[in-house]
């Protein structure tokens, strides 16, 4: 035995003399950290790692405020590197670094000019600027000088609460959702420095959501008057006709109705367009989604119905695949394959580990132990389920954001805000979990 101690510690001498100096010593003629030796191959091992790690992570929730609080809206800056956050209050406060772990965030900004609760953020990638509105009644244009945030005033003419409001992606023009039964769509008034509306009419009931067509000249709309909407958003001084699905915008005066859906049985909770312009998807109170086809020249909707909550947000990833969230914390995936769409699957599925959170069967005897142990310590013969949320937002989720860059086309990344005071980010790994997606 003494014998072959002998042979490893000679051994081991040789292998240190041909790696080079140990951890912590410089080589002979070198410095420390010149590329050789154990400590660069570990470092070097722990940067591929990382590499692996970003491309395959999962989704991750990061809790920004408190949950009693809640996370009302919330927008990423064109690079991503920035997040608009608004904490169920009247200000908004702007992170930077959001684009990295939550404990590198710094508060950067605050931005205070709304009495109520801010409703909506939009943050547009063409000429960054963030436009907000609230239950004031208000919406303000956010532009960055020197260093700060300056506002400058939305004339909207409206008596009720503003609910939602959208950048049109060519940046001249946004769109404000009312409780007033109008949708005001402002642009710019360079001579008094402020931004004027024009009103789009023929709702019957508050307009809760809209959304704008690829081509910044069509604008759809949700309405608890249970129907969906699209307008004529062409304004002479600023816009230029195109050709669309409904063909050319020019020949259209601002604030004509050319399409209404009353395919929901309940208020229309969100509205949105594929990247192509060419599918409209809408959700309703009522748990359905519906689905608008306008390929063929004339519009074909299908509705399907959720097995549960209704949701409250809906998003396209790219022209075939939609995501929607809402009450029931866990956002569903529907895919449209040879023109017909379908309920793919959950994001966060129960066992699977996605949100970390799943717990095991226990046996007939500890549930009956639990029983009892519930009774006496909470007086209830149950505990209150928090302890059971086995997914990654433990409330209805409020908003959702696309995270990849505003050019693409096909989304892989997005993000998810709720009234748990979470943010979401989720990734392409999630997405890959959902059995026969593809984007």
């Amino acid at each position: 035995p003494s014998e072959r101690a002998s042979e490893a510690r000679s051994e081991r001498r040789c292998a240190r003399a041909v790696r080079g100096p140990a951890r912590g010593g410089a080589a002979a003629g070198g410095a420390r950290g010149a590329g050789t030796g154990p400590a660069s191959g570990r470092a070097a091992r722990r940067r591929a790692r990382a590499r692996g790690t970003e491309r395959t992570r999962s989704a991750m929730a990061l809790r920004i405020v408190n949950a009693k609080h809640g996370i009302t809206c919330h927008a990423w800056s064109p690079d991503r590197k920035r997040i608009a956050v608004c904490e169920n209050s009247e200000k908004v406060i702007i992170y930077l670094n959001a684009d990295q772990d939550k404990v590198n965030w710094i508060k950067e900004h605050e931005l205070a000019a709304h009495d109520l609760v801010v409703s909506a953020i939009d943050w547009s990638p063409v000429h960054n600027k963030i436009v907000t509105c609230s239950h004031d009644r208000n919406a303000f244009v956010w532009t960055y000088s020197q260093g700060t945030w300056k506002a400058s005033m939305a004339i909207l003419r409206i008596n009720r609460a503003a609910l939602d409001v959208k950048w049109s992606p060519d940046g001249s023009k946004f769109a404000v959702a009312s409780g007033a039964k109008v949708v005001p769509v402002c642009h710019y008034e360079g001579a008094n420095d402020w931004w004027i509306s024009k009103m789009i009419k023929k709702h019957k009931s508050t307009v809760t959501s809209v959304a704008w067509h690829p081509s910044s000249q069509l604008l759809a709309t949700g309405s608890t008057d249970f129907r969906c909407r699209v307008f004529s958003a062409f304004i002479n001084d600023i816009d230029h006709s195109t050709n669309t699905v409904f063909g050319d915008t020019g020949r259209t005066r601002f604030g004509d109705l050319l399409l209404e859906f009353e395919a929901c049985n309940g208020w229309v909770e969100d509205v949105a367009w594929s990247p192509s312009g060419s599918t409209l998807a809408y959700i309703g109170h009522d748990s359905s989604v519906n689905f608008v086809s306008m390929a063929n020249g004339s519009p074909q909707v299908q509705t399907l119905k959720s097995r549960d909550l209704p949701n409250s947000k809906v998003f396209f990833l790219s022209d075939n695949v939609v995501v929607a969230a809402g009450h029931s914390f866990n956002p569903e995936i529907y895919q449209n394959a040879s023109g017909s769409w379908s309920f793919l699957g959950n994001l966060n599925q129960k066992g699977s580990g996605a949100g970390g959170m799943a717990k095991k069967a226990v046996s007939n005897f500890s549930s009956a132990r639990n029983l009892w142990s519930n009774k006496i310590s909470r007086g209830q013969d149950t505990n209150n389920g928090s302890d059971d949320l086995w997914t990654l937002h433990h409330n209805a989720i409020t908003d959702l954001k696309a995270f990849d860059q505003p050019q693409s086309r096909t989304i892989s990344s997005f993000s998810t805000s709720g009234l748990d005071g979470r943010l979401v980010v989720w990734r392409p790994a999630d997405l890959k979990k959902v059995s026969g997606l593809h984007l």
